[in-house]
């Protein structure tokens, strides 16, 4: 299978598992209800959501997310004022369209993830459903931090969060960067606590993908 029909396959596997894209209200309303309103912890102390959970203060206090990052077309205004639980804040401006690029953020955003995390706080990436851009930039840090394939980092995040349907140029960047630039990146993450997490992080993911290769 070449590379072209190997990312149609798995987007259209993905679609499939959703129900394809809702056309009518009454669908709509059930993606929002399934995606928007429900947080999906995809590794301790990583959680990926709609953009309603990450306006819950409540929710925000009981995960202990210290880091949000949203990763849409809209930022909320004054978010940092309005949840001062909140530490680190990050908005990158992100359409949910095939040419939409995620080099720019990757660095920045797969750092603070990881930093967050090895501190024993929470991080919560969104989009405005928790579907495509929020479940892809997860994908990357996956690909990073244990050098999964891209499949398997897709697979893996769908066993966590059913509606995570990432379009299909996200899904050719996750090839791509999974081929090229995941490793040098994983090479920084050095620290014995990063080791660690890792270690407690691998089995995990072994739990959803036993044949999974993985790379610490």
């Amino acid at each position: 299978m070449g590379d072209t029909e190997s990312l149609r396959s798995c987007y259209d596997k993905l679609r499939k598992a959703v129900g394809n894209i809702p056309l009518d209200a009454s669908k709509s309303a059930k993606l929002q209800n399934l995606s928007s309103g429900k947080i999906s912890e995809i590794l301790p102390n990583l959680y990926l959501s709609g953009r309603t959970v990450s306006q819950n203060s409540e929710l925000l206090k009981e995960k202990n997310i210290r880091t949000v990052i949203n990763v849409s077309d809209r930022e909320v205004s004054n978010y940092e004022k309005s949840y001062p639980f909140v530490r680190n804040y990050r908005f990158y401006s992100m359409s949910d369209t095939v040419d939409a690029k995620f080099d720019s953020i990757l660095d920045e955003a797969i750092r603070l993830i990881h930093e967050t995390r090895i501190r024993g706080e929470a991080v919560l990436i969104h989009c405005f459903l928790g579907v495509s851009r929020s479940a892809t930039l997860v994908a990357f840090y996956l690909i990073t931090a244990f050098g999964i394939n891209w499949r398997d980092a897709v697979d893996y995040i769908h066993h966590r969060r059913f509606s995570a349907n990432p379009n299909f140029g996200f899904l050719h960047q996750l090839k791509v960067y999974s081929n090229t630039k995941a490793a040098e990146a994983r090479s920084q993450l050095t620290s014995q606590r990063c080791l660690r997490l890792r270690e407690s992080d691998r089995d995990v993911i072994k739990k959803y993908l036993p044949l999974a290769v993985i790379e610490l």
